[in-house]
């Protein structure tokens, strides 16, 4: 059983320098990648499992026709930073808190997303996740996840920051593309695009999917 990660004690300004620069800006850059072949010609509704500072979706609401932006926390610290964080942006907004497995969701959309989500589960429990994923999905619909990947950089800069007991994520577990990619396929998604961020550091990779209109 791994020890779950504090996200209570986890410290993140999307306003600040270094998080903008550093990694946020990094973020959006592969989101924009991802997509930028997408033919979104309607208002969207989003999805994002785990909320984050909410500045992903506050980016994506400004190079996209967002209608909806819906987060899902389970940390009420979380989604009080995310409503701040999209508190300018006109798009309808839903903040949801409670468990990601048993959250009563009451539509689907058109993008669901989560970044540095699923790698904090149990396989069984990450394959649910990532079910909830498909379900909350539109048919024809689209859905990116990013999670860290097991590079020769991550663990190198992982190791360094456990031996400097700067390391505060115990339950990350790095998951290789071709794991996500099978688990994703095996629900009904298509895989579209890979990418990847932080190739030089503490890795991330990118897979954009889209729901089949017919299993």
């Amino acid at each position: 059983m791994r020890k779950p990660t504090n996200w209570s004690e986890y410290q993140s300004d999307p306003n600040s320098f270094l998080s903008k620069h550093l990694f946020l800006n990094l973020v959006i850059k592969a989101y924009l990648n991802l997509l930028e072949n997408v033919n979104l010609d309607k208002p969207i509704n989003i999805l994002e499992f785990g909320a984050g500072t909410g500045y992903t979706n506050k980016c994506l609401s400004k190079n996209l026709d967002v209608k909806k932006i819906t987060l899902v926390d389970f940390n009420k610290k979380m989604l009080n930073l995310s409503k701040q964080t999209l508190s300018d942006i006109p798009s309808e907004k839903e903040f949801v808190e409670g468990d990601f497995f048993k959250v009563a969701l009451s539509e689907q959309y058109d993008i669901v997303h989560s970044q540095g989500v699923i790698e904090h589960f149990e396989p069984e429990k990450r394959r649910e996740l990532l079910a909830r994923h498909f379900n909350s999905t539109k048919p024809g619909g689209y859905c990116i996840v990013y999670s860290p990947t097991p590079t020769k950089s991550y663990k190198f800069f992982r190791k360094a920051a456990e031996i400097l007991k700067l390391w505060n994520f115990p339950d990350e577990v790095p998951l290789d593309k071709d794991t996500i990619i099978k688990e994703m396929e095996s629900l009904g998604f298509k895989t579209l695009k890979v990418n990847y961020f932080w190739r030089y550091f503490l890795t991330e990779v990118g897979i954009l999917f889209q729901r089949k209109e017919f299993i």
